[in-house]
């Protein structure tokens, strides 16, 4: 391919991500892109709803995702690429659907991260003692250092990943372990019982965001060395860590916190902090939430990047968002673009145009769509009609549940971006 971009230019057009991610840096990326905002809040939220039977709610949840990680194990390692969901979808069903499930996912990741931004940006106001209306301004300063760790290259963001996942899986679990064998805790085991079974599923609504974000480690594949081997090895080290994390987190807010408690919902680990060390410590915790979701961002730019990268390469954007740096191969344009729209966003949530709520809710459904898709095209490309029957299975089991649980209305939104980039997709097609 001809480079468009002049002589002298430091991007080149696409000749492909450099494939430098090992497990190590891969399972920190990972860790730190599923461990977000709601290792801060969802303990307490899972507490008030069932006491002391909400660990069982954990278990629970933890049971239901395993089918799905197991999915995104098999298939990203059978077809490894930047477009990560989207390359599913043309290898299940075509480039045309894969075109529309591209503009989902951009459509998704532009409100999805947004709103993590401003979750963090609300813990940063919180610590330096800012308005709370002053939240978005905290969004912007995280997302630029973000774009500028991420066009300086990969190999310096695998590296930064590497040591905050270390720092903060370790800080997680040292305020688990606070709560759970400070002074005058009172650690009630869970009612293994029928009722406390049923106390349990009504708490898996409520962590059940706690696990998502292996879909987005799914745009990282075409970065791995080996990621027919790696990358279910990834997956299933990162899903013990996260595990492990929570059930601590949960075990020690449960033996230190009263369910009834009015910060329980809303900063279950800064009243941890309070009641089992000291009230002055409890800023620490706003610190470790800025930590946490500027991790969370790294992981989550890092995939949409991807992504718009890929769809520039297939044509669904502009062909000058995939050109690549000559040295390192980071797709700078894409990370740029990326960041772009997500600041666009921000400002926008910031005149009061649309709420962080609703903007987590409307990408959570599409997340939960494309938990659907991924299992149809399990169900249609495995090997073995066992595991196509399995994917077909949970596919339909999946679309019952969206179908019950979700606001009809707001399907809308992702149904009319699958028909503009399915629309587009054929229109490109009839072209070449």
């Amino acid at each position: 391919m001809r480079d468009t971009t002049g002589a002298n230019s430091t991007e080149s057009p696409p000749a492909g991500l450099r494939r430098h991610l090992t497990v190590v840096p891969a399972t920190a990326l990972a860790v730190t892109t599923v461990i977000g905002g709601g290792a801060l809040v969802l303990p307490g939220a899972a507490l008030r709803e069932a006491g002391n039977d909400a660990l069982l709610g954990w278990v629970l949840a933890a049971v239901i995702t395993l089918p799905l990680i197991f999915v995104f194990a098999r298939l990203g390692a059978r077809f490894p690429s930047a477009g990560g969901i989207a390359g599913f979808a043309r290898a299940g069903f075509g480039r045309i659907s894969a075109a529309g499930v591209e503009v989902v996912l951009i459509g998704t990741f532009g409100l999805g991260i947004p709103a993590i931004a401003l979750s963090g940006g609300g813990y940063l106001a919180a610590a330096l003692n800012w308005p709370a209306s002053q939240a978005w301004i905290g969004a912007v300063v995280l997302l630029l250092p973000v774009a500028a760790m991420l066009t300086a290259g990969t190999a310096l963001s695998a590296r930064v990943q590497t040591v905050l996942a270390a720092v903060l899986t370790a800080a997680l679990l040292a305020v688990g372990a606070l709560g759970l064998f400070a002074p005058g805790a009172q650690f009630s085991p869970p009612d293994f019982g029928p009722e406390g079974w049923g106390h349990a599923f009504t708490v898996v609504g409520i962590v059940f965001f706690g696990f998502t974000g292996w879909e987005m480690i799914a745009f990282t594949t075409g970065e791995y060395r080996d990621p027919r081997r790696d990358f279910p090895r990834v997956v299933a080290l990162s899903f013990l860590i996260v595990i492990g994390v929570y059930l601590l987190l949960a075990a020690g807010v449960q033996a230190v916190l009263d369910p009834s408690s009015p910060r329980v919902e809303t900063a279950p680990l800064a009243e941890l902090v309070e009641t089992a060390f000291s009230p002055t410590a409890a800023t620490l915790v706003s610190v470790l939430g800025v930590l946490i979701l500027a991790a969370n961002l790294v992981g989550a730019v890092w995939g949409a990047s991807r992504l718009v990268y890929s769809s520039a390469d297939e044509g669904l954007l502009p062909r000058s968002l995939a050109a690549v740096s000559r040295v390192g191969g980071v797709p700078r344009r894409a990370v740029l673009a990326t960041v772009g729209l997500f600041l666009l966003v921000v400002l926008c949530s910031a005149t009061g145009l649309i709420t962080v709520t609703g903007m987590f809710e409307v990408a959570g459904q599409n997340f939960f769509l494309l938990y659907v898709l991924c299992a149809a095209v399990y169900g249609k490309v495995a090997d073995g009609a066992a595991a196509r029957a399995f994917g077909i299975v949970l596919a339909v089991c999946l679309l019952v549940v969206a179908l019950v649980g979700f606001d009809l209305i707001t399907i809308g939104y992702p149904l009319a971006l699958f028909a503009a980039g399915a629309g587009v997709g054929l229109v490109r097609g009839r072209r070449t």
